[in-house]
């Protein structure tokens, strides 16, 4: 009986041995047909699960991996290669090709680039585009466009101001080429030079502008075109038509009843005399 007892422990012992044999080399072999399957090269999965399926189970799985070198995922987490970090996106070819270098979630992405609905508002009137932190900022060229195009949309900072480059969170003038998109150099020619960031008159722009012509507005005032002597207020249109003819604070107005007297609409509808800046019966 006792020998019999014996033989029946040994007999499990080695049974035992056989079947966790069995399974370690059945393990083994699901993690080398893994390693040998097209999702291990494509997509980091090279390791066989519990249930024999093949996974993504360490870093070093996803490391040699297309979607690794191509898209950053380069982490592997539930099963999977992911974009762990910003050091994934850094190394892999969008982040070289296109600039998609930075984590958000588990995708990398140019924050320059991109645009988040939160700052819907802010990004059309200023250009802070993207979300980052409590407030919309400004990150890239393409903010202040308001696009990704090279061309401006209506209503943004670069077309309505010349404020095309983003800088410190902010869309300023960075160039006479930035100053030339904008409204005023576009329609008026006036405004086309980059000075701090801001896109601003010169003498010379506004002496040779329709706005000298037309208004008087034919010297600079804080960067703006602006009537600075009566002389050019005299030879204007507006003086002759309006009597619009002395210099205040940057315009040309109706100062004194012989600014009025010489115009158009004194000798036509009897308006020769200056009240409020305008000529009035």
């Amino acid at each position: 009986m006792f020998g019999s007892e014996r033989w029946s422990w040994g007999g499990l012992t080695l049974l035992g041995a056989l079947f966790w044999g069995a399974v370690s080399v059945s393990a083994c072999d699901a993690d080398a047909a893994c390693k040998k399957a097209p999702d291990c090269t494509s997509l980091g999965r090279c390791s066989a699960s519990d249930e024999g399926t093949c996974i993504a189970k360490a870093n070093d799985d996803c490391s040699s991996a297309e979607t690794c070198t191509k898209e950053g995922k380069c982490t592997a987490k539930e099963g999977a290669c992911v974009v762990g970090s910003d050091a994934d996106c850094a190394s892999s070819d969008q982040c070289k090709q296109l600039g998609l270098c930075q984590q958000e979630g588990e995708i990398c992405i140019d924050p320059g680039k991109t645009f988040s609905t939160a700052c819907s508002k802010e990004c059309k009137e200023k250009g802070h585009c993207y979300k980052k932190g409590a407030n919309c900022t400004a990150l890239g060229n393409a903010h202040c466009r308001g696009t990704i195009d090279d061309k401006p949309e209506d209503g943004t900072p670069c077309k309505e101001l010349g404020h095309c480059t983003a800088e410190n969170g902010q869309c300023v003038a960075g160039s006479a080429d930035d100053c030339k998109q904008g409204k005023k150099c576009r329609k008026s020619k006036t405004n086309c030079t980059a000075e701090s960031g801001q896109c601003v008159a010169t003498e010379s722009e506004c002496e040779s502008a329709q706005v000298c012509a037309s208004a008087g507005l034919c010297g600079v005032k804080d960067g703006e075109c602006a009537a600075v002597e009566d002389d050019d207020c005299k030879e204007s249109a507006r003086c002759k038509l309006e009597g619009l003819c002395s210099a205040v604070e940057g315009e040309c107005i109706a100062k004194t009843g012989a600014d009025c007297s010489g115009s158009m609409i004194c000798k036509k509808d009897r308006r020769c005399r200056a009240k409020d800046g305008a000529c009035s019966k």
